[in-house]
């Protein structure tokens, strides 16, 4: 051994020396190196999440219930369920029907019927293309300085899970209150169950269930049974002519 190292030649020796004082401290270093930029990446990528839940972060309500006294009981989040019970879904397709056919002679009650319709209407649904059509044809806001129109809805059956025969009378009469007109219509409704997000949109449909489908008919009656006439869509708001 003492003679390998008395045949190295000086630069071999001083390259070995060098290695022992110095290579343990570049190695120290570039191991810090590389820990600053995991940290760096590490701390880069927890900041970017944070900003992104912070963006996406939402409201979960809370159920409170009252007890006698008004002490407040156990909190639960208020979660959207599936509306099964069909006399719910009957009582939304009815006031849905009402709603859509009434004219009131009050411009901001007529503008809030109409506001809750659509809120109970589907968004891009057949029924939301079909209600935008008969306010095209039928203004209500036009109407209602003419007569006014009161729908009662007569009767509801369920034909499917989703879908509802809905049949209502509309008796339409002039300002002062004399009858113009009383006239019969037919329709199937058909509903389904969507989330809830918007607040305002809770407010006014909280059980989440929305019109998607539509087709009515006003039913004539003739020297033989009645009749359904498909695609009604009068000027004058269902009076019918």
């Amino acid at each position: 051994m003492a003679e390998a190292t008395k045949t190295q030649s000086p630069y071999v020796r001083a390259r070995q020396e060098w290695d022992e004082r110095f290579g343990d401290q570049i190695k120290s270093r570039n191991n810090w190196r590389l820990a600053a930029f995991i940290s760096m990446g590490t701390t880069f990528f927890c900041v970017t999440g944070m900003v992104a839940i912070g963006y996406r972060s939402n409201t979960v309500p809370y159920v409170v219930a009252l007890d006698d006294v008004g002490r407040a009981v156990p909190v639960i989040p208020a979660k959207q369920v599936a509306v099964k019970d069909v006399r719910l879904q009957e009582a939304v397709v009815a006031r849905w029907v009402t709603d859509l056919r009434m004219i009131v002679t009050d411009a901001v009650a007529q503008r809030r019927l109409v506001d809750e319709v659509y809120a109970q209407t589907g968004q891009n649904s057949a029924a939301s293309a079909t209600v935008t059509e008969f306010y095209s044809k039928n203004s209500p806001f036009d109407l209602l300085k003419k007569q006014t129109v009161d729908a009662s809805v007569e009767s509801i059956v369920q034909q499917s899970p989703k879908t509802y025969e809905v049949t209502w009378t509309e008796v339409t009469r002039d300002l002062v209150g004399q009858f113009v007109a009383s006239h019969r219509y037919r329709a199937f409704v058909s509903v389904t169950t969507q989330e809830v997000t918007d607040a305002r949109q809770a407010l006014i449909n909280p059980l989440g269930l929305y019109v998607t489908n539509l087709t009515w008919g006003e039913v004539v009656s003739t020297s033989g049974p009645s009749s359904a006439v498909a695609n009604d869509q009068t000027t004058d708001g269902g009076s019918g002519k």
